[in-house]
């Protein structure tokens, strides 16, 4: 996915970890190791959009999370 604003969910990994990588239009990337007892929100997500979704930010970029 290039020219788009998204966030990606990795995991569960092996052992309970999730990965999170956040990623601008401009290609600036932050990922995120959460830790297996830390992942209760995440799961919640990943439960409710198996697909992910996509959104409007501010500037009517459309964000993709997933």
């Amino acid at each position: 996915m290039t020219g788009k604003n998204w966030i990606m969910i990795f995991g569960p990994n092996p052992d309970g970890t999730y990965v999170v990588e956040f990623r601008t239009a401009k290609g600036e990337t932050l990922v995120i190791s959460v830790p297996s007892g830390e992942t209760r929100v995440l799961k919640h997500f990943q439960q409710r959009m198996p697909y992910g979704f996509r959104a409007r930010d501010k500037g009517g970029v459309s964000v993709m999370a997933g």
